[in-house]
């Protein structure tokens, strides 16, 4: 047989193709309504599987417009669809035309299935009327079943506004958090910088009690080793040393140096009377 795909997702009418050409059939296919319209103006086909929300012209539409062709009202039409599921839809389909109805995803056997008995029961058929004084009755199912369906788009869109809204709050509270855990960590660190600034300083000044020798004066360290007071505290601070003596120390160093007598010269003796005491 050859079968015309109508549905405007590629990958749907790729699935169909394999499952159709796998039995032996042949497919056509169209991205919409007004596509397949024009594929049955030029294309012989056996049966029609259409899906039903499509761009430019949706499949209730098609099955309407293909019941009322005087050539094409007697064409098998099969909708096969996800989205227009409710009773009120499955009652649509039956008013507009369509011979079955498959909610997606449908199993291969359960297409095939579908498939042979429109075609099987067609030649059982006496030549469809072209429906008569019910025109205004499928508009308005039609109608009806595209406010129903937008209504109930328009929920999920507004689910899903909601959703997001939430997941936002979310995120900004959880931003909030981070921030504030950021400003507690900042000052954690620094305290203890400052902390640790602070006992460096005391090392440095050497603060606490240091072992020395009391008579050599030498320091003992963490490791039981004697140091001298300058190597000691060189090693542990940053002072350095300028040498020199004390007022004490400079006393007594020139205390220990030989001394001079002073020179009189004889005639300032005798004028003095200093030679006179010296007679016998």
């Amino acid at each position: 047989m050859n079968i015309l795909v109508v549905d405007d997702i590629a990958t749907n009418r790729k699935l169909l193709r394999i499952t159709l050409e796998a039995e032996g059939h042949d497919v056509l296919e169209a991205a919409d309504g007004v596509e397949a319209l024009q594929i049955l103006d030029r294309e012989t086909v056996d049966a029609v599987i259409s899906d039903v929300l499509m761009p430019n012209m949706d499949g209730f539409r098609l099955c309407h417009e293909i019941r009322q062709s005087e050539r094409l009202r007697a064409l098998p039409f099969v909708i096969y669809t996800s989205t227009y599921n409710s009773p009120e839809d499955v009652k649509l389909a039956q008013t507009i035309g369509a011979d079955k109805y498959l909610t997606k995803p449908a199993p291969a056997a359960a297409v095939l299935g579908a498939l042979r008995e429109v075609t099987e029961t067609k030649a059982e058929w006496p030549a469809r009327p072209a429906p008569a004084g019910h025109e205004s009755y499928v508009l308005k199912q039609y109608s009806q079943a595209l406010i129903n369906k937008l209504e109930e788009k328009n929920s999920e869109l507004q689910q899903s506004v909601e959703a997001l809204q939430r997941a936002h709050e979310r995120i900004v509270k959880l931003n909030g958090d981070l921030e504030r855990r950021v400003r507690e960590r900042t000052a954690d660190l620094t305290n203890a910088n400052r902390e640790l600034n602070d006992a460096l300083a005391e090392v440095k000044e050497l603060r606490g009690i240091l072992p020395i020798c009391c008579c050599c004066k030498k320091i003992r360290d963490d490791t039981d080793y004697w140091h001298g007071v300058e190597g000691y505290i060189s090693k542990h601070t940053e002072a350095r040393f300028s040498h020199t003596y004390c007022p004490e120390c400079l006393e007594k160093a020139l205390a220990g140096l030989p001394t001079a007598a002073p020179e009189v010269s004889s005639s300032k003796a005798l004028e003095s009377g200093e030679g006179e005491d010296r007679l016998p």
